[in-house]
């Protein structure tokens, strides 16, 4: 994905919320998942990971803002 970052690699739900908060203050969030994942019910493992992307240019205000979040 050329022009994006890696931000996370998280696991339902805290990727609905992580992209909430982003999308929220403005970043556009991509999430990459296994498509089997959410049919087969997979919740943990690396089946069940969601990778979380944004813009090279947005990194830094995305992790200060899931910094402050998580504070």
């Amino acid at each position: 994905m050329e022009g994006m970052a890696l931000l996370a690699v998280v696991y339902p739900p805290e990727d609905a919320i992580i992209e909430g908060v982003l999308q929220t203050a403005g970043i556009k969030v991509f999430t990459l998942r296994e498509s089997i994942a959410p049919i087969e019910g997979i919740a943990i493992g690396p089946l069940a990971e969601v990778k979380i992307y944004v813009q090279v240019e947005q990194l830094k205000a995305a992790r200060d803002i899931l910094s402050s979040v998580q504070s």
